[in-house]
């Protein structure tokens, strides 16, 4: 069963909250795939490429980050959401 984010009541002229949902889900899930990709830079690509693309994927990670922040302000009781799936199954998404 999957767990639902609690209703924050009327829906405001602002962003819909079944995709901030939608948006923070692909973030995250971005986000993961993009720190793999940096700790496996170390293995296959050592050297001066490596480097760069630890360094690339660590600024779209923080880009990302930028994309939670205005969720998070659209929709700040989507941090609990996000702090229970982190807490229940250890991820979001």
């Amino acid at each position: 069963m999957t767990e639902h984010a609690p209703d924050d009541g009327p829906h405001s002229p602002g962003m819909d909250r079944d995709f901030a949902i939608l948006i923070l889900n692909a973030c995250y899930r971005a986000s993961r795939e993009m720190g793999e990709v940096g700790v496996m830079a170390r293995e296959f690509a050592p050297g001066e490429d490596g480097d760069a693309v630890k360094s690339q994927a660590g600024r779209v990670i923080a880009e990302i980050g930028k994309i939670t922040e205005t969720v998070f302000k659209a929709h700040p009781d989507l941090e609990a959401y996000v702090e229970h799936q982190i807490n229940t199954f250890g991820r979001v998404s």
